[in-house]
């Protein structure tokens, strides 16, 4: 299976997101950027003094979900409360410079703007403009009218709730409601004091955060069990499908019921700016759904949007080109996708290789393993130990290098064509799922390693690839560490 195969499926999904009408409704605010240079303190008062090359205003909140989803290649209307202040006039003008469908309500307030100062790309302080009341039920029922006149020729619905005064119980179950009487799902970007304004929706995409202080859970580091029990309990709370962001790893899905879950990691790369990043997640899960891609395409998609944004300074946009031009992200498999990956691959009668390990501080001896394997056929996938995994069965100093960054080595090499990473002590589930043609190992582990029975099971055949005297990761650590390396001494 070539590169260019793999990538039609997504690309298919992606043209189709000029044909989408997505319905956006939340806070839409004004973002702006004052940027130059500091270099000094004031004389006046112990503060930094910024020298202001340039400005500039984009869309925010709400708003720039909208942008998102026109920058993508979508038709996004908006309904959003904008006063008729000069904040207004700008986010007005912004919004038809993007291509998204503003209609707006006037509800005689502040238009929300948020202000940021920045010297030498790094925010100094940040000044909010915004009169947070609750809405009328004159303003809902206005919102409402516009609603109903947008439903019918949409494909989606987005709520983006920024708890900024936009939405209410009543405003939230109203438009869910409507949405699904016209056969549209919901998808909604939550904050966690509204909780209970988003039950029956069809899809909620909290971060890590959010998703605790919605279930009224204390704040806490994640791990991969934490994160499967807060995102199965969150489904259940609310009963709907979760879309939980995870920042540098990834993305989880978890079905309201809890059957279909898993995790998208993130390959790592330079990590600029974090501003937006959740609606532009939003943004392009919603035209995926709306284009029919299923769970995992959609989470594929979302994902690799948000691997491109965060790469951008402040608040931006994505577009379809790069999604698609950024191929790891597909190389990179995640569990839900294992089966249906080795189905199409044997359907085109590849034969397919596997090879596990951690691959920790990768050196020639694993060249020399995956070498060997990717020439007993002609896909090589490689199942990767998780950081939990290895640490597990190696103990707490080890993997040295973190599992994203092992993944991004692997996919560099050009005898690999896919990683999948996996959190068991084994490779058996893993294997279970590919059911490969022939599986590698180290003659250390030698033809009845615990990988043999599940291989012949599914038909497969052990390969075994002697080591290369001397070379190991551990030895390369105890080498290290007696130079006096791997301790800074």
């Amino acid at each position: 299976m070539t590169l260019n195969e793999l990538t039609d499926p997504l690309a298919i999904h992606v043209s189709e997101f000029k044909r989408r009408r997505v319905l956006v409704l939340g806070d839409a605010m004004l973002d702006e950027y004052l940027l130059g240079d500091c270099s000094r303190i004031s004389p006046e008062a112990p503060v930094p003094v910024l020298r202001v090359n340039t400005s500039r205003r984009v869309l925010g909140g709400a708003a720039n979900t909208a942008a998102n989803i026109a920058s993508l290649g979508g038709h996004a209307t908006l309904i959003a409360l904008v006063g008729s202040d000069d904040g207004g006039r700008t986010l007005k003008k912004c919004a038809s410079e993007a291509g998204v469908e503003l209609l707006a309500v006037d509800h005689g307030l502040t238009t929300l703007r948020k202000t940021r100062v920045v010297g030498q790309q790094q925010q100094i302080v940040r000044l909010d403009y915004e009169e947070i009341q609750p809405i009328t039920a004159s303003l809902e029922a206005d919102i409402l009218a516009l609603f109903e006149a947008c439903v019918p020729t949409s494909d989606i619905v987005v709520i983006s709730d920024y708890a900024k005064g936009f939405l209410s119980a009543a405003l939230g179950q109203a438009i869910i409601e409507g949405a699904h009487k016209a056969g549209l799902d919901v998808i909604v970007d939550p904050r966690p004091q509204n909780r209970e304004f988003y039950r029956g929706c069809d899809y909620l995409t909290p971060n890590w955060k959010e998703s605790r202080a919605l279930l009224r859970l204390p704040e806490a580091e994640p791990t991969p069990e934490s994160i499967s029990m807060v995102a199965q309990d969150l489904a259940a709370a609310l009963q709907t499908n979760v879309v939980l962001t995870l920042g540098s790893h990834g993305i989880l899905f978890c079905g309201r019921d809890g059957a279909e879950q898993f995790t998208q990691p993130t390959l790592a790369r330079e990590v600029f700016d974090v501003s937006g990043a959740g609606d532009t997640v939003v943004a392009a899960f919603a035209l995926a759904r709306a284009s029919g891609a299923d769970h995992v395409t959609s989470v594929a998609i979302a994902n690799r949007a948000a691997s491109v944004v965060v790469g951008k300074f402040g608040t931006a946009t994505v577009t379809p080109a790069e999604i698609l031009q950024d191929t790891d992200a597909l190389r990179l498999v995640p569990r839900a996708a294992l089966a249906q990956l080795a189905t199409t691959l044997k359907a085109k009668h590849k034969r397919i290789v596997t090879v596990n390990g951690s691959f920790d501080l990768l050196h020639s001896g694993h060249l020399h393993i995956l070498n060997e394997a990717r020439q007993q056929g002609d896909v090589l996938i490689v199942g990767l130990n998780s950081d939990a995994s290895v640490r597990g069965y190696k103990g707490p100093g080890r993997p040295m290098v973190p599992e994203r960054r092992r993944a991004e080595m692997l996919l560099a090499l050009r005898m690999v064509d896919y990683v999948h990473i996996f959190d068991e002590a084994d490779p058996i589930a893993f294997l279970r799922e590919i059911r490969p043609d022939v599986h590698v190992n180290g003659s250390e582990y030698g033809e009845n390693c615990i990988e043999a029975d599940t291989v012949r099971r599914g038909g497969g055949t052990i390969h075994i690839v002697g080591r290369i005297p001397g070379l190991s990761t551990s030895n390369l650590i105890d080498a290290l560490q007696t130079s006096g390396v791997a301790t800074g001494s």
